[in-house]
């Protein structure tokens, strides 16, 4: 009995250990083993895919047809180029001579910052009560600032150069905008503050008599300008003309009607844009953001814009020296023979004169970028040597 048990014992102890031994064998060698073999099936499962991509990008290059609410080459093309601004921005670090920061107390500053410097800002939550970011460009480190948390007084201000970003559109906007002006103008006199440009959404009268004190010229504190509508004070050398730019989305506003009005510029090949109190308006910034080619009503409008005998292309003249690929009419009788026109040319053009448009509107965008910075370094950096 004694000696069955001690059997037993034995068997169990050696059926314990082979199977202890299968269980390291198949736990360090069948990875192994299945390793080489897993691989090609994962390469077949995911080139058919790879392929049809390639056949569907084939066949839509052959027929020229392009289909503006597929946004994954438009992603992809963004991702690129924020990719390649990424590896700019590497390759300049600890370069930089100058450092800006831009306080954004008008909603034209979110067009700026994320449109035409494409920058990030968190958190990205819009409601946020404070939101930054910072990017580089040429020789220059910028920060951004923004949100109903950014009050004078209330922010630790820990740099030498400020572009301040008003709306002098109204009355009670140019109060608010003067109280900013006031306060950086305190800064400047007791040194915290070296040098200060301002981005101003003026009046689309042109009337902007308010901030002519401030300005250097006039004995002030701003040493440059950059004014929104077609300004008679647009010289090119204190003052610059600034784009519109896209409206801010209202917050009454529903994802749902944003999403329609998207869709309707995507499906419209040209878009009407009437003048309004002023010939420049929000939507020519938003077809171009889609493509639709803007139908603009090239005529002056009532008020002080305008300087027709020094610029001779007011209205818009920011935009048309810039070879904008627009549809300008003096008269809303001329419609009907533009639509006339645009029955006449095929598919094939239109799609070309929708990515020409795109393509034309980037370029817009990283042109007003680099001559923003060109301008801020040129005037703040001279400066500081003399």
């Amino acid at each position: 009995m004694r000696l069955t048990r001690k059997r037993l014992c034995s068997f169990l102890i050696a059926l314990y250990c082979l199977f202890s031994l299968y269980a390291a064998y198949h736990v360090f060698f069948g990875r192994r083993r299945q390793a080489p073999a897993g691989s090609p099936r994962g390469l077949r499962k995911g080139a058919a895919p790879a392929r049809e991509r390639r056949g569907r990008e084939q066949s839509t290059l052959e027929s020229e047809e392009w289909n503006p609410w597929e946004g994954d080459e438009k992603n992809e093309q963004q991702h690129r180029f924020k990719t390649s601004l990424q590896i700019l921005d590497k390759s300049t670090k600890g370069k930089t001579d100058l450092s800006v920061q831009i306080w954004g107390k008008a909603a034209i500053g979110l067009y700026l910052w994320e449109h035409i410097f494409e920058g990030l800002l968190d958190p990205s939550d819009v409601t946020a009560q404070w939101r930054e970011g910072k990017s580089i460009v040429g020789r220059t480190q910028y920060s951004f600032i923004t949100g109903p948390a950014v009050i004078p007084g209330y922010f630790s201000v820990d740099v030498n150069n400020v572009v301040l970003i008003l709306n002098g559109r109204e009355k009670a906007k140019i109060f608010y905008a003067t109280q900013w002006l006031l306060y950086a103008q305190n800064l400047v006199q007791i040194q915290k503050l070296q040098h200060l440009a301002v981005v101003l959404l003026g009046n689309e009268h042109c009337d902007n008599e308010w901030i002519n004190p401030f300005l250097k010229r006039n004995g002030g504190f701003v040493e440059l300008l950059f004014i929104i509508y077609d300004s008679p004070w647009i010289n090119d050398v204190d003052v610059f003309q600034w784009p519109l730019g896209v409206a801010t989305w209202q917050p009454q506003e529903t994802n749902e009607s944003l999403k329609n009005y998207q869709d309707a510029l995507l499906q419209s090949d040209l878009t009407l844009c009437p003048v309004g109190v002023n010939t420049e308006c929000y939507r020519i910034y938003e077809a171009c953001s889609y493509g639709s080619i803007p139908v603009v009503e090239d005529v002056m409008t009532a008020g002080n814009c305008g300087n027709t005998s020094v610029h001779h292309g007011a209205p818009l003249q920011l935009l048309k020296s810039m070879g904008a690929p627009f549809i300008f009419i003096k008269n809303w009788k001329e419609l009907p023979a533009v639509l006339e026109k645009e029955k006449t040319i095929i598919l094939q053009e239109k799609i070309e004169r929708r990515k020409m448009l795109l393509q034309w509107y980037q370029h817009f965008k990283t042109e007003l970028k680099m001559k923003f910075t060109n301008i801020l370094e040129s005037s703040f950096l001279m400066n500081n040597k003399s």
